[in-house]
């Protein structure tokens, strides 16, 4: 285990692969212009192609070349650098967490990407091994967490002096060869045992994305497509799109607007679908491993005892049929990370998902609710954004817009179901909160995690003996 390693040697190709990520879009958009290629002999094209290459691989090489780690007994090495080496020391007793995960280059090349974390570290992570052979990561990954554990149980133990005299009894009549050889002798690699605790197919995920609307998913992609689609459309397209929509009757602008929203539903259905692929949740010792993605396959591997808090989310077309959607946050090396743990789930059988999984959390119904004099506070807000939706489309679309008035009952239900389902309740030393935007969101937190609590009032509140808490 003391010996050097290198990566995949199909890290050598890494190097071009990025570069190709800028040059695709160019080429598409000289394909979509016309250019016309024949002019150009083929032989042409086959130098300048290798004349492209050659260098980036060649760069590869050398990166692959000057990368290696080492597993030594109780550290984990990198090397690397073409011009200037670096070496990083990763001690087994400050590794906080190891993520494999396989990134769209890597799961093309059937290739891994382990994360090392440690407290205190970057944002990103203080040690990667960015090419690795699936099974090679998979063996270093459980490496890893057992020399971690094992140098926990180390400082955990007593100290040495304590059994000074059983050692010493130990090595008598022993050569210091013998005795050095017992120290240093490395613990064999146990293999843990998984447990598949939960695995979802892709019909269920579908079914699950259908029943909300994912919409930070449909704004990167659409960022993403207006990005790429500004560098192929010509100038004046936007313009002349500007012109003609303002051509259009008010009719058409409000019958837009439902044909645009099953769009993005539909679309973040297909994003939530792919993004949440294979998932499945397994136990491996005394951890919870989460691996799902199908274009970037991730694995989340914690510790039960991480999980800081629990949300149960039941959105307006969940809640109706008693469905939700479960969330966990974990604390990594550097804040708390958010982890999908099921994505669709009957309300009644959340409790027996957080028993099997993270048993110190129970869902429990709020014990205290807001009195109703507390009901116009929550009323206000979203009358008066009503009011001025209607007001805005009387003046822009006419008496068509006047229309939007008939939003002003919808937002007074929806205020009143925000005031219906406010609560908190603190039972034992589990806190429990309930609030409602859209989705109707249930948080469990362990009264030991809480960092802080805050009280606001507002002089509205104050006149009425009420307070708002967060925590």
């Amino acid at each position: 285990m003391n010996e050097p390693k290198h990566l995949h040697k199909l890290y050598m190709l890494f190097p071009f692969f990025s570069v190709m990520k800028s040059i695709i879009p160019i080429l598409v958009l000289l394909i979509i212009k016309g250019v016309n290629w024949s002019k150009f002999p083929w032989y042409g094209y086959a130098a300048a192609i290798v004349l492209f290459t050659l260098p980036f691989i060649l760069y590869g090489w050398f990166k692959w070349r000057k990368f290696s780690y080492t597993l030594q007994d109780d550290r984990i090495v990198l090397r690397q650098g073409i011009f200037v080496r670096e070496e990083k020391s990763i001690y087994f007793s400050r590794i906080h967490s190891i993520q494999t995960q396989q990134p769209l280059i890597q799961r093309l090349l059937r290739l891994a990407q382990l994360k090392i974390e440690t407290p205190g570290g970057s944002k990103e992570a203080d040690g990667v091994l960015p090419a690795l052979a699936v099974a090679e990561a998979e063996r270093v990954e459980q490496w890893l967490y057992q020399k971690r554990n094992e140098a926990a149980k180390k400082e955990e133990a007593p100290p040495a002096a304590e059994y000074a005299e059983n050692d010493t009894s130990y090595d008598e009549g022993k050569s210091p060869e013998q005795k050095e050889d017992r120290i240093e002798e490395p613990s064999p690699l146990v293999q843990r045992e998984r447990k598949v605790l939960l695995r979802l197919s892709a019909g269920r995920l579908f079914a699950g994305a259908l029943t909300t609307m994912n919409l930070p998913l449909v704004v990167v992609f659409g960022t993403g497509v207006y990005s790429f689609a500004d560098d192929l459309l010509p100038a004046h397209f936007y313009s002349s799109l500007v012109e003609r929509a303002g051509q259009l009757p008010a009719i058409w602008w409000l019958g837009l607007v439902p044909v645009m929203f099953l769009l993005a539903w539909i679309l973040s259905a297909v994003l939530f679908t792919i993004k949440y692929a294979g998932f499945t949740v397994e136990q491996e010792g005394g951890n919870i491993t989460i691996v799902s993605g199908l274009l970037d396959r991730k694995k989340h591997v914690f510790s039960p005892r991480k999980v800081q808090a629990v949300e149960i989310r039941e959105g307006l077309l969940r809640q109706p049929f008693g469905y939700a959607e479960v969330e966990i946050f974990v604390l990594t090396s550097e804040t708390e990370k958010k982890m999908m743990l099921h994505p669709l789930l009957p309300l009644r059988d959340v409790n027996e998902l957080l028993a099997r999984i993270v048993p110190q959390f129970e869902l429990q119904p709020p014990a205290n609710r807001p009195p109703n004099r507390a009901r116009w506070l929550f009323l206000r807000w979203k009358l008066l954004g009503a009011v001025l939706l209607g007001t805005a489309g009387t003046v822009f679309l006419g008496p068509m817009g006047a229309l939007l008035f008939l939003f002003i009952p919808l937002f007074a239900v929806w205020g009143y179901g925000c005031f219906k389902d406010e609560g908190m309740s603190i039972q034992g030393k589990l806190l429990t909160i309930r609030h409602r935007a859209i989705s109707r969101r249930t948080a469990l937190m362990r009264r030991p995690h809480v960092v802080t609590v805050d009280t606001v009032a507002t002089s509205r509140q104050r006149n009425k003996s009420l307070l708002s808490v967060r925590a």
